[in-house]
């Protein structure tokens, strides 16, 4: 699988998080989140390659492709990154911001889709998606988990739903810094 992970960078990273962090802070739990997610994508071993979609190229770590997008956001590099992949080569869409995710729980997603697999974020989005034919449905970030399922299920897709706290936590809010 290519396991796509979408990261626009520190600069102005988090900027929800202003109301308990520091901007320096807010740049760098976003860089701890984003290695440890491209960390997770090297040691699962369904993910054949990473692709990183960034504004900033500087920001791939050897051994991970890049793709440039224009830092319109998630949704739009997402996109981007689909439309460039191979359709006969599974995908992997996870975001840069989990900081539970292990390499575990990306294969169980990974695992998990027959033919598409996803796991839900706490505040209803999509936070890691899981296609085998990407060709035969396209997934549109950016929208609540529920109107993704609906929208493959008028594909003629059951998508799986992997509920996992490992996937489902992502840091968004001041809300999302206190544990559980």
């Amino acid at each position: 699988m290519l396991a796509i992970v979408p990261f626009k960078g520190p600069d102005g990273a988090k900027t929800r998080l202003a109301a308990a962090l520091s901007e320096e802070e807010r740049a760098r739990i976003a860089m701890i989140m984003f290695w440890r997610v491209l960390g997770a994508c090297r040691r699962a071993p369904s993910i054949r390659r990473t692709l990183l979609v960034t504004p900033d190229p500087r920001m791939a770590p050897d051994g991970v492709s890049v793709l440039v997008d224009r830092g319109e956001g998630h949704p739009e590099a997402i996109a981007l990154a689909l439309a460039e992949a191979d359709p006969d080569e599974g995908v992997l869409v996870v975001m840069a911001d989990l900081p539970l995710v292990d390499e575990e729980a990306l294969e169980a997603l990974a695992n998990a889709a027959r033919p598409l697999a996803l796991a839900p974020a706490r505040d209803g989005g999509v936070n890691a998606l899981a296609l085998r034919e990407p060709g035969r449905f396209s997934p549109r970030f950016g929208l609540p988990a529920k109107e993704m399922i609906r929208a493959a299920r008028r594909s003629g897709i059951m998508p799986v739903v992997v509920d996992d706290e490992r996937l489902s936590l992502d840091v968004d809010r001041p809300a999302d810094l206190a544990p559980a």
